[in-house]
This record gives C-alpha cells, sequence and structure tokens, in this order.
C-alpha cells in the first residue's frame, strides 16, 4: 500500500511538472519577437559594416525574448514609417528608441524602459555661444526627421526663426554639425554620449533641457496578452540589473533605466 501510495505521490508531481511546462510554453505571447526598428540613432540601434543591427535596444529585445524562450529579430524601418508598419502587422513591436506621446498613444499601446533628456549638441568651444533655445534664432539647425524633436523645432522656428534640416537618422544630423554645414543639433543625451565618443574634442552639450522623455516599446493595442508580458518582463529586467548593465556596456546614464 505504502509502494502504491509512493506511486501516486510520483504521479500527481510528474503531471504538475508537465502542467507547469505547458504553462512556460503557453507564458510566451508571440512565437517570435520581431521589432521594427531604424538602426541611424546610435547608441539604441545602429548597423555594422556586415549590415548587422545592434544596440542597446537590439539586446534589450534579445533579453526580454530569452525570458519568453523564444529568438528575436529587427526588422529596419525608416523612422516615419514605424507605427504603420506595427499597425499593419509588419512586426510584433516597434523598439527604436521612439519617445512615448500621446500622439502615438493614440494609434498604440507602449511600455516604457528608459527616460532620457533632450540636448543641443554644438562644435567643441560652441562658437556660435549656444546657450538655449532662444539662442537659435538666426542659425542653422538640423534634426532627425519624424521625431518628436522635429516636431518641437518647427513650432520653434515659427516663433523666434532659424534655418531648420531635417535628415534621416541622427547620426546623419550630427554629421552636418561636424563638417560645419549645420550650427547645433538637437538630439537627446544618449546619443549625444555616444557622438562625443565617437568624435573626441570635436562635440559638446551646449545646453541640457530639464524636460524629461521616455522611450518605450509600442505595441498593437489588440495585443492584451504582449502587452502584460512585456510590462512584466521590462520590470524583471530593470529589478535583476539586465538593463543597468546594458546601459553600462554602452555607456549611457545607468539611472535612466531604474
Amino acid at each position: 500500500m505504502r509502494r502504491f501510495t509512493t506511486l501516486l505521490a510520483l504521479l500527481a508531481l510528474s503531471l504538475v511538472a508537465v502542467g507547469a511546462a505547458v504553462s512556460a510554453q503557453r507564458a510566451a505571447p508571440v512565437s517570435s519577437l520581431t521589432f521594427c526598428t531604424d538602426p541611424t540613432f546610435p547608441p539604441m540601434e545602429l548597423t555594422r559594416s556586415s549590415g548587422a543591427i545592434f544596440g542597446f535596444d537590439v539586446d534589450m529585445a534579445k533579453a526580454i525574448a530569452a525570458d519568453w524562450k523564444i529568438s528575436s529579430k529587427p526588422v529596419k524601418t525608416a523612422f516615419p514609417g514605424l507605427i504603420p508598419a506595427l499597425k499593419s502587422k509588419k512586426c510584433e513591436v516597434v523598439i527604436s528608441g521612439i519617445f512615448v506621446t500621446p500622439d502615438r498613444l493614440k494609434q498604440a499601446g507602449a511600455v516604457t524602459y528608459m527616460h532620457s533628456h533632450r540636448v543641443l549638441l554644438v562644435k567643441a568651444g560652441n562658437p556660435k555661444k549656444i546657450s538655449g533655445p532662444n539662442d537659435l534664432k538666426g542659425k542653422n539647425v538640423v534634426v532627425q526627421a519624424g521625431t518628436k524633436y522635429e516636431v518641437y523645432l518647427k513650432a520653434l522656428k515659427a516663433k523666434i526663426g532659424f534655418s531648420l534640416q531635417s535628415y534621416p537618422g541622427d547620426t546623419d544630423a550630427v554629421a552636418q554639425v561636424l563638417i560645419g554645414r549645420a550650427d547645433v543639433v538637437l538630439t537627446q543625451d544618449t546619443s549625444a554620449a555616444y557622438q562625443i565618443g565617437q568624435h573626441p574634442g570635436k562635440l559638446q552639450i551646449a545646453y541640457l533641457f530639464t524636460q524629461q522623455d521616455s522611450f518605450g516599446i509600442y505595441f498593437r493595442k489588440s495585443d492584451t496578452q504582449l502587452a502584460a508580458a512585456l510590462r512584466t518582463t521590462v520590470s524583471t529586467l530593470k529589478k535583476n540589473g539586465t538593463l543597468a548593465k546594458l546601459a553600462a556596456k554602452y555607456k549611457l546614464p545607468v539611472a535612466d533605466v531604474k
């Protein structure tokens, strides 16, 4: 009788294990984490000479997928087309150094994973003596197209007047400052830190805005299971230090991911 009871107990444990395995399999909200991204915004996402996409966001996507025991894959997408691509189901989510804004939240849901501040980046020595937004009057200003920053600058231009040019990528815009075709680029602190590191002694931050922005992972509002899983996993990656390690790897302020 004791042996029979032991067998029943072992059978019960086996069933529990099988049930747990099935639950774990069901925990992954998607079979593969495809994410739309525009690899022109280092160090969040950029492209190697081989064409491979890498950066903070790519590593974070891998960490999310690993937590769900699935694979991840970037889908190269121009920045203005990120949300449209998500809505047309070309990817499961958007992870591309893209800010959470009221207009975008009307179109999709978002999970915040990083905070940052916008900056005015200029040539080292700040030859145009730019110390704030009002000093952009009469200057040559550049920015990445399709961004929240471009919207801000267009409104400011209408008020104080300056030349504004938009470029496909953030690096393209910064290049205009480096070669002297532009006086200043509006970007954010993570990109500025990367660009200053890439061009020692050639660039500096002229002004740090007090306003804080938030990067978000966008998902289709109908994907409620995916949304719940993203919130849980991003919270876990913050608590266990994974995002902090990635921030340190890419020389970003660790406090931005806490």
